[in-house]
């Protein structure tokens, strides 16, 4: 018998230490991915709430006050005209806003009237539009650390993003 025939495989303690450092790795790799995943939702929801914040001030332009309420699907019905919407939905039926599907997206869209409270509990001022990150809604989900993120337009223009956790600081707002 020849004793000094190679080994086949991987020893048990090989295949340990392999383990051992992939799971290190996850555990210090997933919190990062979780962070930049939503990261790049709170970037994507600047935009809209720019967009809802410009159409509100147009929308104040032309009548003698600004629309108010979040965006919801039911604001895309066709049926619905501009002196017959409601809310928020006035953006949407006068044509300031093009539909979209309000309820599939990560945040929740408000149109704001700067002289009433801040409809997204971020405690904002002067709000024109504002964005809070779902918490949990269906369809949309989030990690509960993320759930306090937002963003609002006053009825200047001007972008803030709002944060309760300094942790997970969300990014700044384009201007």
């Amino acid at each position: 018998m020849d004793m000094r025939r190679a080994q086949a495989g991987f020893t048990l303690i090989e295949l340990l230490v392999v383990v051992l450092i992939v799971g290190i790795l996850m555990a210090l790799g997933i919190p990062q991915y979780t962070r930049t995943i939503e990261s790049a939702k709170a970037d994507t929801a600047a935009a809209p709430v720019k967009m809802i914040g410009q159409a509100n001030r147009m929308y104040k332009l032309d009548n003698p006050f600004y629309a108010s309420g979040r965006l919801q699907d039911s604001c895309n019905n066709s049926a619905q005209t501009c002196s017959g919407a409601i809310g928020a939905c006035k953006l949407v039926a006068c044509k300031y806003l093009a539909s979209q599907k309000w309820d599939w997206l990560d945040y929740i869209y408000y149109a704001g009237d700067p002289a009433a409270s801040d409809p997204c509990g971020l405690g904002a001022t002067r709000v024109a539009a504002c964005a809070k990150r779902c918490a949990g809604s269906s369809p949309c989900t989030t990690n509960p650390k993320y759930s306090s993120w937002g963003y609002s337009m006053d009825e200047d223009g001007v972008m803030k993003n709002h944060y309760a956790d300094s942790s997970s600081a969300s990014p700044t707002p384009p201007n």
